[in-house]
């Protein structure tokens, strides 16, 4: 039974779909710790991300069981988050970020049961941003309609600090109410120092 993570290939996209659709968040709850999906991703958006971002793919004999994705600094300055910034209710002074390089956690996506190589995923895919050139990054979790706190357990594990608040309204699902964590690049390698073994691995095909 052996893991590897990898480099993200563009024929992996529509893998991430299905395991996305087979992640939704539940409809008949406040909250959740298993986590899931609220808002779509199709396969050319996907294909998009792969080609443009770091994305990582982990795979167990040879079939595809989750993957992690970060988008770079001038993708997120397009997006609708950092249009929104200056509705958000932040806790830090808001020009550190937008005199720095960005990035932001996208998706972490795993078939259940997998929590091992999800969080070394996390890691590898986090230190691919920063080694790209990220200084910080940024990601949200879900408070409304559905309380997602499936993710924080890892963005607190590679050192992220919640930061914000965001009011938001999305056509398919109404009005969303979301955390925003910061990863300074120094508190992810600190984080990993005081760790009992280190996590990151270094080559693009990574077997144990």
């Amino acid at each position: 039974m052996n893991h590897i993570i990898r480099k993200s290939e563009l024929q992996d996209a529509p893998h991430f779909v299905r395991i996305k659709n087979a992640l939704p968040l539940p409809a008949t709850t406040n909250a959740t710790k298993n986590g899931g999906f609220l808002l779509g991703t199709d396969i050319p958006t996907y294909q998009f991300y792969i080609e443009h971002g770091s994305c990582l793919t982990a795979e167990k004999d040879g079939k595809i069981i989750g993957f992690g994705i970060v988008l770079p600094n001038h993708i997120i300055r397009e997006s609708e988050l950092w249009k929104k910034r200056n509705s958000v209710n932040w806790a830090i002074n808001i020009r550190l970020l937008e005199q720095s390089n960005i990035a932001y956690f996208e998706q972490l996506a795993f078939i259940q049961g997998r929590r091992k190589i999800s969080m070394q995923l996390a890691y590898q895919v986090a230190k691919s941003a920063f080694d790209k050139g990220a200084e910080f990054i940024l990601t949200t979790t879900v408070n409304k309609p559905i309380a997602n706190k499936a993710a924080i357990p890892y963005i607190t594990a590679i050192g992220g600090r919640k930061i914000g608040n965001i009011d938001e309204t999305y056509p398919q699902v109404g009005a969303i109410n979301s955390d925003i964590y910061l990863i300074a690049k120094n508190d992810f390698f600190n984080k990993l120092k005081k760790l009992p073994y280190y996590p990151i691995l270094t080559s693009n095909e990574m077997a144990y």
